[in-house]
């Protein structure tokens, strides 16, 4: 019997019960950014993993709503999902896309993947395989329509 893959799958960060959670299973708590990650708002509100320090996982939160902005995400997510970020402001700024295309992905600006990952192309929601395949097509795609290295 062939195996289903989970790759590309996203993971509900509320869970089945509608609770913020972390992918260690652990609940989310939400708190001051304060202390726990550099952010330029001081009223900045994140949820972190209730096993914070231990688990060293968080996710900013809509100024507006407190909505988690995507997933719960450990050191080395976060810093693959900054650096996915970057790449993307590199061809928003440069103005080989617009802004709503390059963050909706639409078919046709960047990307044509599967039907999943387009529904849900918000890169607070990507794992880290994901975050490397923008960054790695995103640079590519600067240096074949710009030339910049």
């Amino acid at each position: 019997m062939k195996r289903k893959s989970n790759r590309g799958k996203v993971w509900n960060p509320r869970g089945t019960s509608g609770q913020v959670r972390c992918h260690c299973g652990r609940p989310a708590v939400l708190r001051s950014a304060e202390g726990i990650c550099k952010t330029h708002r001081p009223d900045a509100k994140v949820y972190v993993c209730s096993g914070y320090p231990a688990c060293d996982s968080f996710v900013m939160a809509h100024p507006g709503t407190l909505e988690p902005m995507g997933t719960l995400a450990p050191p080395e997510l976060r810093r693959l999902r900054y650096e996915a970020h970057q790449q993307f402001d590199q061809l928003h700024k440069s103005g080989l896309m617009t802004r709503r295309c390059v963050h909706t992905l639409d078919k046709g600006c960047i990307y044509t993947y599967d039907d999943l990952f387009q529904s849900h192309a918000h890169i607070g929601h990507l794992g880290e395989y994901y975050c490397q395949v923008v960054i790695r097509e995103s640079r590519k795609l600067l240096v074949q329509r710009t030339g910049a290295a």
